[in-house]
């Protein structure tokens, strides 16, 4: 099992890697910027978890609803976390939400965004420009409210304004009052200001990039409208034209926009299409190779086992075959080949003698190579008998009572042995008489 655990790793190796790549596509959405958000809040980092839940309103798949759920979420965290500038940047984004209608997607909820972004104020007071955003959004909420009342609530109108000039004295940003400009616009058209409005709507014109035709569309909407309001026609018919060409424009770059991410989504998806190909591929590579490492790993067992009950048959063939293959000297002659076979096929009990055919053959073969090298070490009989009796455990002297002679013609039978054998010890004299079957 040790050879297959490279295998296993490389295999999970692989699937992790497929699951990671898929993974990886979610990783900059608003799931996974939740998840992270909930992760550093369990650990109580409550101002990275708010940062985290504040970024999945930016997620590029967010929606409306889904919106709404972040700016909750980002809420919560928020005042876990009892750091006020925190809970009011949340407030803020529940409020924006609240004024384009992302709750309900439909009409804007200016009432309820109203109280939102009046509690929001009340958490920003260490934070002048987040201070002024909060205005900002206020004079929108306060629009809102008169934007279905005829005539206007004069005193709504008037906190609209106040709130606008309230978020530039608050910003300390230099460019702020820029940034206002659009805020004025709205609130001089819905008072009717049609000079003032007029003159600020040209200078956001003036400041606005040539390819920002969204704001320029507006613009020229609030001029097509303030300059009916003051009765010139004219102006108004040109200013309507400008708005058609921005829109017209606008659109084009809409489309444009959602062409180019059609394209790269469809790039995408080939892409992923292809990966997931190769990823197949891939673990199906490894686990072709994991089955060829099993088959091989059994394969050897296999054989080693065959090896192991080869040499366990060879061997105990060997000790079957020791009495009818070992060469005697002075006893009857080892019986030939059909007395061995009709031996070992009664032995057998076979009917047809195949197996006792093979047996005989391997004993005679057996016989016939241990008489050769018997014959060429040319032992006496003497000295085959003093190799049994050694074998037997006898001494020296135990052999010579044995066999009736001198203890110093023992030694003298033995140190013949060694030299015939080519050995220097009792030990190796009776191995080398083992694998001759002499004992």
């Amino acid at each position: 099992m040790k050879n297959l655990f490279p295998a296993f790793a490389a295999l999970v190796i692989a699937l992790s890697a497929v699951s990671c790549h898929s993974h990886g596509r979610e990783a900059d959405s608003w799931r996974a910027l939740l998840s992270e958000s909930d992760r550093l809040a369990a650990g109580q980092d409550w101002e990275q978890a708010t940062e985290y839940a504040l970024k999945a309103l930016s997620a590029p798949d967010w929606r409306d609803a889904q919106g709404w759920e972040h700016a909750v979420e980002a809420e919560r965290l928020a005042r876990a976390s009892g750091t006020d500038t925190l809970i009011a940047v949340a407030l803020l984004q529940k409020g924006r939400l609240q004024l384009c209608g992302a709750i309900t997607e439909g009409e804007a909820q200016d009432e309820e965004a109203l109280e939102t972004l009046q509690e929001a104020l009340s958490f920003a007071a260490g934070s002048p420009s987040l201070k002024a955003d909060i205005l900002l959004q206020t004079s929108q909420a306060y629009i809102g409210l008169n934007r279905f009342k005829d005539p206007i609530d004069k005193e709504i109108y008037a906190k609209a304004g106040e709130a606008i000039d309230g978020a530039v004295a608050a910003s300390k940003d230099p460019s702020f009052p820029s940034r206002a400009l659009p805020y004025w616009m709205r609130w001089y058209r819905q008072g009717g200001n049609w000079k003032d409005g007029t003159e600020c709507c040209l200078k956001v014109l003036d400041g606005l990039q040539e390819d920002d035709f969204l704001m320029q569309s507006q613009c020229w909407n609030n001029l097509v409208m303030l300059y009916a309001q003051a009765g010139d026609v004219e102006s108004s018919a040109s200013a309507h034209q400008q708005y058609v060409y921005a829109i017209e424009h606008y659109m084009q770059k809409k489309a444009d926009s959602r062409l180019q991410e059609m394209e790269t989504r469809y790039e995408t998806s080939l892409k992923e299409v292809r990966i997931a190909r190769m990823n197949i591929v891939l673990v199906a590579l490894i686990v072709l190779a994991v089955a060829l490492i099993i088959m091989m790993v059994i394969s050897q067992a296999y054989i080693r086992r065959i090896v192991a009950s080869d040499r366990g048959k060879e061997q105990l063939l060997r000790l079957i075959s020791k009495d009818l293959a070992s060469p005697r000297a002075g006893e009857p002659a080892v019986p030939d080949k059909e007395t061995i076979r009709a031996r070992c096929s009664e032995l057998l009990g076979e009917e047809d003698g195949i197996m006792a055919d093979d047996i005989a053959s391997y004993i005679n073969n057996l016989t016939e190579e241990r008489s050769r090298r018997v014959k060429e070490l040319g032992l006496t009989a003497r000295e085959i008998e003093v190799i049994r009796l050694s074998a037997e455990g006898l001494s020296a002297a135990g052999i010579a009572d044995r066999l009736h002679v001198s203890v110093y013609t023992i030694k003298n039978h033995k140190q013949n042995i060694y030299t015939k054998m080519d050995v220097r010890s009792n030990a190796e004299m009776l191995r080398i008489a083992n694998e001759l079957g002499i004992v």
